[in-house]
């Protein structure tokens, strides 16, 4: 019979990361060690990180729908014209 060697790993958090992660493991059922082998598996099963490191939580559709309008080079319409005339209206909001 083949026995399966673990090796440990080890890393720095801080106290508050490590007390949310802890906390977020125990709150949907596993453990801390479970969580880095889980994810440990699907990084190597993508070749790098099973997520956009850049954007973990993904964007909603409004945000979507204005980066490819802006991509798009649509004219894009809001109350103001410039940011001048944005400006002036913030503070001119702050002065009342």
């Amino acid at each position: 019979m083949n026995t399966v060697v673990m090796e440990p790993i080890s890393s720095k958090l801080r106290s508050d990361e490590k007390s949310a992660f802890i906390a977020t493991c125990d709150s949907i059922g596993t453990t801390p060690s479970n969580a880095i082998r889980m994810f440990v598996s699907a990084f190597n099963k993508r070749g790098g990180f099973p997520f956009d490191p850049a954007n973990p939580y993904g964007f909603n559709d409004d945000t979507l729908q204005a980066m490819r309008d802006t991509v798009l080079g649509h004219n894009l319409s809001g109350p103001f014209n410039t940011t001048d005339d944005m400006w002036a209206s913030i503070l001119e909001d702050n002065n009342e």
